[in-house]
């Protein structure tokens, strides 16, 4: 007998059967749930690059955008949009809190940093996220601290006049800033330490209290001495700022300087009162009045000194 020829009955073991039929009940599932993502995808697709062709967006551009649809529906990943420092991206991630994002991004945060929302909070699709890079430094700086003018009576000058006994000289203030910059602008600026390098040298200055004088015989009262620059004039067929005619001992003024109707005592000249003005007198500048062209000529133009009398 040929045995090789001889069919032999077989028997499939229940067990065996099941497990057999459960691989292959997986293997459905696992395929019709790889053609339902397959089938969104599609849909998903189709959908984007309608929406964006019509948009006017390019047929590369919508190739990115399904894309990033792909990787958002099979590795998990969500939308969000991160300003770091002023600079706005977008980006895709699997994180689940906001630090999530920052540190998936190579962000290191300084002490001062701000952050918004807080770095727990849960993330959710297209949220924006902010960080302000935030920066404080110090800065130094010198300003000029003044000086003080001190003022010492001196009997032995007229009144009106003072002398310089010495020059001031400005100080250095040194100051420290604390400033504040917000993703580079700066926000704020604080004065935190002041410190004098160089005290500041005070200036000294005599005037006078001198009030009478000897003149011509005369002791005269003042409230004022000034020097001044004289020159003379003689009749002009006008009348005097004042009305009345010119004459011995009037004089041209800068009302500003000396009013009209002063009584004055000019050196060289003698006693005057102040009721004329002139174009060319101005400042500390007078101008006596001669009867002659000759007498005004030979005043010529004279330094010297003038007594507001009391």
């Amino acid at each position: 007998m040929n045995w090789s020829t001889v069919e032999w009955p077989t028997k499939t073991h229940p067990a065996t059967v099941a497990r057999v039929q459960t691989r292959q009940s997986k293997k459905k599932a696992l395929l019709a749930g790889l053609l339902g993502v397959f089938i969104l995808l599609l849909l998903s697709a189709v959908t984007i690059f309608y929406a964006r062709w019509s948009e006017g967006m390019q047929l590369p551009q919508v190739a990115d955008r399904a894309r990033v649809l792909v990787n958002q529906v099979i590795k998990g990943q969500i939308p969000v949009t991160l300003t770091v420092g002023g600079k706005t991206t977008v980006i895709e991630t699997t994180g689940k809190t906001v630090q999530d994002v920052l540190e998936q991004q190579g962000i290191v945060l300084q002490q001062e940093d701000k952050v918004t929302p807080a770095l727990t909070a849960l993330l959710e699709k297209d949220m924006s996220i902010k960080v302000v890079k935030v920066e404080v430094r110090l800065e130094n700086k010198e300003v000029p601290l003044p000086f003080v003018t001190e003022r010492l009576a001196s009997p032995e000058l007229p009144r009106g006049f003072s002398r310089k006994i010495k020059d001031g000289q400005e100080g250095i203030l040194k100051e420290t800033w604390q400033i504040r910059l917000e993703d580079g602008v700066e926000v704020s600026r604080t004065c935190i330490a002041r410190e004098v390098i160089k005290e500041p040298v005070n200036a000294l200055i005599q005037y006078g209290t001198l009030s009478t004088v000897s003149r011509g015989g005369q002791d005269l009262r003042f409230s004022r001495a000034l020097d001044v620059i004289a020159t003379a004039y003689t009749y002009t067929g006008y009348n005097t700022a004042s009305g009345v005619p010119p004459g011995p001992g009037v004089v041209a003024v800068d009302p500003r300087v000396i009013p009209l109707g002063s009584r004055l005592f000019v050196e060289g000249y003698g006693n005057a009162t102040a009721l004329d003005t002139g174009g060319a007198i101005k400042g500390n500048r007078i101008d006596v009045f001669y009867p002659t062209v000759e007498q005004a000529l030979q005043w010529g133009v004279k330094n010297t000194k003038v007594y507001v009398l009391e």
